[in-house]
């Protein structure tokens, strides 16, 4: 029943870099290429095993049942192999279960002929056994069915050949050892399948199709040992490099270009097959230099400009150098992304910015002029009535007073216009240090400046002599406690019994919180987004003004780094805050 066979040996001996390579790519099985691989590792590893038990079988009988088993596997392990080198190759896409449906149905119906063929002799016509050297083979003729399984197979092995020959010319030289490999395998599987069926075995009726592929097993476990056949993968490099939104051209070390991705070739506007194996001087014939500055760096940054007119393009360069697992230098990775809008709404903005510039410094001769030719007049307007009130003291009639007083009353708005439209145009340019004020004396000096105001409206103001000094600019500080309590004087109320004004500050954090609280009319809800606005009053029946206070006090408070908002409830007063920096 079972015989010696020293040629079942190599077949078992096999089985060893087999497990070799399942081991190594257990690890990559999420990877559908991963998966595929194992499975085909598999398929090989029960082929040589069955067609070494066949070997060792002296019987017919006992042949024909590890025959039927050999079948089972060489009959998917084509199919298998093109299925992993689909997925390695970056074709997933095309992996479906109806592809994977008809590949199978020729080798489905070819097993079902295997295992039938004592009933119809379609896979082998005759089967016995010879003998050569003591040892009993397996001798057949073959019948239609397997003549036609087995070109089907051969179709589908050099589809899989074609795959990775197309690939490994569109692979850059770093990859193509690692791809090399599983081609190598390839070749040794052909060559024991076509030995056999030429009958140029050296033993009649061995089938050196096993091991070929044995010996396809050590290409493929090198492979996965020296270039981590799963981990640098050339479908990922296509994938990556190739979906990027800007131009990758990798070079040799002979300066030739080896590949680019899609945006390479927008860039240049060619095919990859128009440039791959030329000179990298080909990629931008218009100026053939522009990159010849950069041809011994392996690695550099910088800018280029091609073309001229409106078809000039700035381009933002970067070299990488690119080296294999062992640490030596093979290409270099070029990176190239089109900035030119960039540098058109760099040039916009510059112009923008200039204009900007000399727009300012017409306001600020626009700011002097209305100072001195303006203020002037209104000056000698106000002058000349107190004159005209004084020498025509007893003439002067109700009537022509009120005059007067409209005039004067109109010449002081227009005074109080300036002199705030003034405060504003100014902010920007004081470039005071900053330095730590005194906020309460700042506060006290600002009610004095207002205390005929205060007087006039019966106000009680209440200072706290506690508050915490800031850092900022004194006489800023004094504007802003100006501008918020004289808004506070003007909307406390004409008819309110007992009005009252709070100024107070309180240490938080890294800032400091300062309040000027009144018991006045108060602010609508719906008003105080636009309170800061320029040229924004309400209660217009209260008191005169032009409000600009507000988007002044705004303004400073912002440019000395804190903030400014409001609390009010109508008819029960307002709470003005700002924050400052606080001083240490």
């Amino acid at each position: 029943m079972w015989q010696p066979n020293l040629y079942a040996l190599p077949l078992l001996a096999g089985l060893i870099p087999l497990m070799i390579a399942i081991s190594a790519t257990w690890p990559y099985r999420a990877q559908q290429s991963g998966r595929f691989f194992l499975l085909f590792a598999s398929i090989i590893a029960g082929f040589m095993l069955t067609y070494a038990l066949e070997l060792l079988s002296a019987e017919l009988s006992l042949m024909l049942v590890w025959l039927k088993f050999e079948y089972i596997f060489s009959l998917s392990a084509p199919v298998v192999w093109l299925l992993f080198i689909l997925a390695y190759c970056g074709h997933e896409a095309w992996i479906t279960k109806r592809s994977i449906i008809l590949l199978s149905v020729v080798p489905v119906v070819h097993l079902l002929a295997v295992w039938t063929n004592e009933f119809h002799n379609l896979n082998w016509a005759t089967v016995d056994v010879q003998y050569a050297n003591g040892l009993a083979f397996f001798a057949r003729t073959y019948g239609p069915v397997f003549w036609i399984g087995t070109i089907y197979l051969y179709c589908v092995v050099i589809v899989a050949t074609i795959v990775m020959i197309v690939f490994i010319v569109r692979s850059p030289n770093l990859y193509r050892e690692q791809i090399s490999a599983l081609v190598m395998a390839v070749i040794l599987t052909w060559l024991g399948h076509i030995l056999t069926l030429a009958d140029l075995t050296f033993v009649s009726n061995l089938d050196l199709t096993p091991f070929g592929y044995a010996l396809a097993c050590g290409p493929i476990v090198w492979s996965l040992l020296r270039y981590r056949l799963f981990e640098v993968m050339p479908a990922a490099h296509d994938m990556v490099v190739r979906s990027m939104s800007d131009a990758v051209i990798i070079i040799d070390t002979s300066n030739h270009v080896v590949d680019l991705n899609h945006a390479a070739e927008n860039l240049i506007n060619k095919k990859a097959a128009q440039v791959i194996g030329q000179s990298a001087a080909t990629l931008v014939p218009q100026s053939p230099d522009v990159l010849a500055r950069y041809r011994d760096m392996r690695e550099a940054q910088g800018e280029l400009i091609v073309g001229s007119g409106d078809q000039q393009r700035h381009l933002d360069l970067r070299i990488s150098p690119l080296y294999d697992r062992s640490g030596h230098f093979r290409a270099r990775i070029i990176v190239l992304r089109d900035v030119t809008a960039a540098k058109r709404a760099e040039k916009t903005i510059s112009l923008y910015a200039s204009e900007l510039e000399e727009r300012n410094r017409e306001l600020d001769a626009f700011s002097h002029t209305v100072a001195h030719d303006l203020k002037s007049p209104i000056s000698v307007i106000l002058a000349s009535i107190d004159v005209a009130r004084i020498i025509e003291a007893d003439s002067i009639t109700p009537k022509v007073n009120e005059t007067l007083t409209q005039i004067e009353t109109s010449a002081n708005k227009m005074t109080q216009m300036i002199d705030e439209l003034l405060k504003l145009a100014k902010i920007r340019d004081i470039q005071e240090a900053v330095t730590t004020v005194d906020v309460s004396s700042v506060a006290q000096a600002t009610v004095e400046r207002l205390k005929l105001d205060i007087h006039t409206r019966g106000i009680e103001v209440a200072v706290s002599a506690e508050m915490p000094s800031a850092l900022g600019h004194a006489l800023w500080i004094e504007e802003i406690f100006a501008n918020l309590i004289g808004n506070a004087i003007k909307y406390i109320g004409k008819d309110n019994p007992s009005p009252l004004i709070t100024i107070c500050g309180t240490r938080q954090e890294q800032f400091n919180r300062y309040e000027v609280q009144d018991n006045g009319v108060g602010i609508k809800p719906e008003d105080r987004d636009k309170l800061f606005e320029k040229f924004t009053r309400f209660h217009q029946g209260e008191a005169s003004g032009i409000g600009l206070g507000l988007s002044i006090v705004l303004r400073m408070v912002k440019r000395l780094g804190g903030t400014v908002g409001v609390d009010s409830e109508p008819g029960k007063g307002s709470t003005f805050w700002f924050t400052l920096p606080a001083a240490k």
